[in-house]
């Protein structure tokens, strides 16, 4: 599926969600505290484990859940990535992950006028 826009996104981590979880949590400990910021411990604790806090983000929509997706590409080898299912849509995902701020940017770009 080719990602156009924010709807795109989040369909591409609905359908592969079991995947991309699973590279996630081959990466993370995912019975540890999640923070505010993903990965910043000296943030807000979430007061939810890493697997409580993606579910919470998928559920409400949450572009942080690209930092862990961005996190799990960063963690991997190149024979680790290429053997696992759901490899290819975390990759778009990431490349793809300024859908998200398209209509943020648009409204900046009207203000400024």
């Amino acid at each position: 599926m080719t990602i156009n826009n924010k709807k795109d996104w989040w369909q591409v981590v609905e359908d592969n969600w079991e995947y991309l979880q699973g590279i996630i949590f081959d990466k993370m400990m995912y019975d540890f505290a999640a923070f505010e910021v993903p990965g910043d411990d000296k943030s807000e604790p979430t007061g939810r484990t890493i697997a409580e806090e993606l579910e919470h983000l998928k559920y409400n929509r949450d572009a942080r859940l690209a930092r862990y997706f961005h996190a799990a590409w960063g963690l991997s080898s190149d024979s680790y990535a290429y053997s696992v299912p759901g490899w290819g849509q975390l990759c778009d995902l990431c490349s793809e992950e300024y859908v998200l701020y398209e209509e943020e940017c648009e409204d900046a770009d009207a203000a400024a006028f």
